[in-house]
């Protein structure tokens, strides 16, 4: 009915007839109106959705597209994508800072906690010069880094590198400067870094090189560096100014190179290092001029020191033989006047008419007539410089007599030792070398022995320089010697084996025959006033030690050491009060002062003043013992052994300073009596070891027991069943380690 009220009748029933029909059809329609009733609304979602889930759903729409994070837009197209959304990613910021390898220090992390706390506090980053700088930012839109100078003013710097949403940058550091991150305006952190700079190395040489026997030159060196020094390198160049004035009459010594001089560091980067290089540079054509001697040292970022130089007249070998000393001198001439080569030639034809006794060999002579020829066909300076490395062999053939093989010998065992130690060889190899060096070492000596005889027969012994050292190193010091080096090499100690066997090789290129055949007197004297030192000091320890377990002045029923007995001798000790055990080491210690007066006595008052404070003292030391006072006698026993100690230590020093010619202790023949160490290198019982490099010392018997023991063991272990790979392969480095 309510519909019909929009009915219009069609234009083919137009007329009046029509239209009264239609307006009483509307009148009824109208009228039937009057008793309408409307039904209740009827919804079709109940069809398809009967548990009304529509209504939460809407509301959650409607809360996530008011409260959401973004703006309505965005959140209502959140809230009605399909797909999961994209995670966001956090915020990260790594920096670091990696200083270079050769200062030895380890990164630095500039976003730990610890660092931060340290940045808000207010301290700058200390880092070395030429450091690098990290950074890597994440969960960012618009990242920047900011370089500041101290002043506050920016600096110019690379952007940020953009890779799979994570920002880099890296750069290295050589000036204080304040790195700043940021984000779009926001600061994300900030870093002041205080970068500090890089010394340069410092060498010096603190003495003038020294001569050793047979021309070697030893030079003294010492370098520093912040970090660490890298190497070190010498040059040596002729002085202008010579003995006999400025230059030279002839080019002759300008058409020989300099002579190399190389010089290693025992440690690699070392801050600070002394340390004494042996050149043998006798056989040079420069030997007995004035030179230059420069010297730089390198560190781990390429900076060279300051030079340090040094003149001096280059060591050049005493010869003792005549006929060698004569060649030398012909030698000289023709290194200054190579144009005189045909009247030098001469000469030398000359010193041959009349050989007889002056020369043993007749290969000598026959090499020194053919030098003579060369010189007088010479076509050019390369003849000269044959012939003169010629005369340099011939002189030392002549000088060394029968020496000469027995050194060349030891010296070719020497080198196949080295590479044997080198190439980690077996006990046996070692072993069978080691023999060879002995016998080798029997005809050495007995070379030097019958040489000596001959230059004391001939006269020439007394040329010679004077022995330098109290005692004479025997055949037996140089068996002892061999004997430590073939414990070491079997107990792979490597590192210690080839600094015994340099050492050994030192001492044979110094020994001269006729030297160390008398011994001073007065040395021998002190060495055994040395020795009886010695002993009192392992005495004094020994009693340190038993003072030490004695239970104190209220200590009762425990056992001790040196109870008084009818004859004042050690007994037996069984269970007894403490104050009997204080009272038999009060009388040993007593006996030891009298020992050390009597030895004073035998000094006739020319002994150091220590050794008096150390009877005092073991006076005082005797005296608690008998009142059962434990800590002052200790603390007087150590004053004791102390003063012990420096009383040897200076007598030590006299003996050095009375030694005829001897330079700062370093003897030509081995180790007299004035020195710290026995023959061996190790030091004597007289030798405080806080005062001497202690990293030099032979290791002792027991020691080297230790490390085969050890060795042995390892061995052992690395031929059980059932280890693993890693244990496995940590023995075979320890193995290869030992060698």
């Amino acid at each position: 009915a309510l519909s019909s009220r929009s009915d219009r009748p069609s234009q083919e029933l137009a007329g009046s007839a029509h239209n009264l029909i239609w307006e009483e059809h509307q009148r009824r329609q109208l009228q039937s109106l009057q008793d309408l009733k409307v039904a209740p609304p009827v919804s079709h979602w109940r069809s398809f959705d009967p548990r009304a889930f529509r209504v939460p759903a809407f509301l959650v729409l409607l809360a996530s597209a008011v409260l959401g994070p973004g703006s309505f837009s965005s959140n209502v197209a959140d809230a009605l994508r399909i797909s999961p959304p994209v995670a966001a990613v956090a915020l990260s910021i790594d920096a670091w800072v990696k200083p270079p390898s050769y200062t030895g220090k380890p990164p630095l992390l500039l976003s730990s906690d610890s660092m931060k706390i340290a940045i808000a506090e207010g301290r700058d980053i200390a880092v070395p010069e030429n450091s690098i700088f990290t950074a890597r930012i994440s969960g960012v839109d618009a990242p920047s880094l900011e370089l500041l100078d101290t002043a506050g003013k920016a600096l110019p710097v690379d952007g940020l590198k953009a890779s799979a949403g994570v920002f880099s940058h890296e750069m290295t550091l050589q000036r204080p400067v304040t790195i700043v991150l940021r984000d779009g305006s926001t600061e994300l952190a900030r870093y002041p870094i205080n970068v500090v700079g890089d010394s340069a190395p410092i060498v010096s040489l603190p003495n003038p090189p020294t001569a050793e026997a047979r021309g070697r030159m030893v030079v003294d060196w010492l370098v520093k560096d912040d970090y660490g020094v890298k190497s070190l390198k010498g040059e040596i160049e002729l002085a202008d100014e010579q003995a006999e004035g400025i230059g030279f009459e002839s080019n002759g010594v300008f058409l020989f190179d300099a002579p190399e001089v190389k010089f290693s560091l025992r440690r690699g980067n070392s801050k600070e290092e002394t340390g004494k290089t042996t050149h043998d540079l006798a056989s040079h054509p420069w030997a007995g001029l004035r030179v230059i001697l420069t010297m730089t040292a390198r560190d781990g970022a390429d900076q060279d020191s300051v030079p340090a130089t040094l003149t001096f007249s280059l060591p050049e070998r005493e010869f003792v033989r005549p006929m060698a000393q004569a060649l030398i001198e012909q030698r000289k001439r023709l290194i200054l006047s190579p144009e005189k080569a045909r009247d030098i030639g001469a000469m030398i034809d000359h010193l041959m008419l009349y050989p007889a006794g002056l020369v043993e060999r007749t290969s000598h002579i026959i090499a020194a007539s053919s030098l003579a020829s060369r010189l007088r066909n010479a076509t050019g300076y390369d003849d000269v410089k044959l012939v003169i490395s010629g005369l340099w062999d011939l002189a030392v053939a002549i000088d060394e007599g029968s020496l000469e093989d027995a050194r060349a010998e030891l010296q070719a065992l020497k080198k196949e030792l080295e590479k044997a130690l080198q190439d980690g060889a077996s006990p046996e190899r070692i072993a069978e070398l080691m023999d060879k060096m002995r016998k080798a070492m029997d005809k050495f000596m007995e070379a030097m022995r019958e040489e000596s005889e001959r230059r004391q027969k001939d006269g020439t012994a007394s040329k010679q320089q004077p022995n330098r050292n109290g005692k004479a190193i025997t055949r037996q010091d140089l068996q002892k010697m061999l004997d430590a080096l073939e414990d070491l090499a079997k107990g792979g100690a490597k590192e210690q084996a080839e600094k015994l066997l340099s050492e050994l090789d030192r001492m044979l290129q110094n020994m001269q025959p006729g030297q160390g055949q008398q011994a001073d007197g007065d040395g021998g004297e002190m060495g055994e006033m040395l020795d009886q030192l010695g002993e009192m000091m392992q005495r004094q320890q020994g009693l340190m030690d038993e003072t030490q377990r004695q239970p104190g002045q209220q200590g009762e029923g425990e056992e001790g050491e040196g109870q008084e007995g009818g004859e004042g001798q050690e007994g037996q000790q069984g269970q007894g009060e403490g104050q009997q055990g204080m009272g038999g080491l009060a009388q040993r210690q007593g006996a030891l002062q009298g020992m050390l007066d009597g030895l004073m006595g035998q000094g006739q008052g020319q002994l150091p003043s220590e050794l008096g404070d150390a009877s005092r003292a073991m006076k005082e030391a005797e005296k608690s013992l008998r009142e059962g006072d434990k800590e002052g006698a200790l603390q007087q026993q150590g004053e004791a052994l102390d003063k012990l100690r420096q009383g040897a230590n200076r007598m030590a020093q006299q003996m050095q300073e009375n030694a005829q010619g001897q330079a700062e202790g370093e003897g030509l023949d081995g180790e007299g009596r004035g020195r710290n160490d026995d023959p061996l290198g190790r030091p004597r019982a007289t030798r405080n070891p806080d005062t001497g490099p202690d990293k030099d010392m032979v290791p002792t018997e027991q020691a080297i027991r230790r490390a085969r023991e050890i060795l042995e063991s390892l061995r052992a272990k690395s031929n059980e069943q059932g280890l693993s790979d890693s244990e496995r392969g940590y023995i075979e480095r320890l193995l290869r380690g030992l060698y």
